[in-house]
């Protein structure tokens, strides 16, 4: 079966040009022929779209199931802290109320007061007057000036010259 096909071409100068070309076209098939070549297309396909979208699936869910795995890790992790902590914290409970026991047998065995008796009766500590003042400089090194008098004009000696270090301290 052939075609006449028409094949014009325009020149510049104004002009045209006509020429006819056979085409040569393949017999017809028959509609079954064409019908079962769809099929085995249609077919096809599919088969080629399942070998390029399961290795994605796969992918996929082997992506979900390592995601499902460490979730799952991450929280067995988190409640083994928890546990962790509540145990901690029961622990610091029970050492907070040990350690008020402590201090209150602590306390019991050194009673201040008759330490302080038995130091002041031994002479090994004095209980201060009001008049008694102690300065401590602390720009030299440390040291006790220890005065021992009962009588009244060593205690204004005492005072007056305290009251003399004062003044100079402070000016």
């Amino acid at each position: 079966m052939t075609e006449q096909v028409y094949q014009v071409d325009l020149h510049p100068e104004g002009g045209a040009t006509v020429t006819e070309e056979p085409v040569h076209t393949a017999p017809e098939e028959p509609k079954q022929q064409r019908a079962s070549r769809r099929q085995k297309a249609v077919q096809e396909e599919p088969a080629k779209r399942q070998l390029l979208i399961a290795p994605g699936l796969a992918a996929l869910g082997l992506i979900t199931v390592v995601v499902v795995i460490m979730t799952l890790m991450s929280y067995a992790q988190l409640v083994m802290v928890n546990d962790e902590v509540f145990d901690a914290r029961s622990e610091l409970r029970g050492l907070q109320t040990e350690e008020s026991k402590l201090m209150a047998q602590y306390e019991l065995a050194y009673d201040l007061q008759e330490i302080e008796t038995q130091m002041l009766s031994s002479g090994q500590m004095i209980k201060i007057q009001s008049w008694q003042t102690y300065t401590l400089e602390l720009a030299e090194p440390d040291s006790v000036e220890y005065y021992q008098s009962n009588k009244l004009s060593e205690k204004i000696k005492a005072l007056a010259s305290g009251l003399m270090d004062s003044l100079r301290e402070y000016f």
